[in-house]
């Protein structure tokens, strides 16, 4: 092989294996993170580790006590449906969670389904909500007791959720 082309086999192989990182921006008073999942933006905390690709982010605490998970799908069908497969998924899930509550809401300025639970020594929050052919499942995660860190993070995690939005 010609020197030029293991040059550029290389470049082309480390493109290929280069990482996709989440999408974000710094929020205005620098305090947070603007995230963007697809058509999805949210805030959380600068201090918190992020990990991910534009379809999908899962940020971490610092002290590891805490986490967010946010994905899409895209799903056949009209809205209607989409949401309710959103649901069967939270059920599904929920077989090994207790004290599960689950019950229509909004999230994102949108018709969501959310739901909480307890699941060995932590305290979580998932809402489950759907645009355009795409599915959003987000959650949130705690030790328990949820601290009042967390309790803040899930406050401001569904304040700033909007849909449609740029990072």
């Amino acid at each position: 092989m010609r020197r030029g082309n293991a040059l550029a086999l290389a470049a082309l192989l480390a493109a290929s294996c280069a990482r996709v990182a989440p999408v974000s921006r710094p929020t205005s008073d620098g305090s947070g993170r603007v995230y963007a999942v697809a058509a999805l933006t949210f805030e959380a905390p600068a201090t918190w580790r992020a990990d991910g690709d534009p379809r999908s982010v899962k940020l971490t605490s610092p002290a590891g006590d805490a986490r967010v998970e946010v994905k899409v799908t895209a799903v056949p069908g009209s809205a209607a449906s989409c949401l309710a497969g959103a649901e069967e998924a939270l059920e599904r899930g929920a077989s090994s969670l207790t004290g599960v509550r689950r019950h229509p809401s909004t999230f994102a300025g949108r018709k969501a389904i959310a739901q909480e639970a307890d699941q060995g020594g932590w305290h979580g929050w998932a809402w489950a909500t759907c645009d355009r052919g795409e599915q959003y499942r987000v959650f949130l995660a705690g030790r328990a007791p949820v601290s009042r860190d967390t309790i803040e993070v899930q406050r401001r995690l569904v304040a700033t959720a909007r849909m449609g939005g740029t990072p």
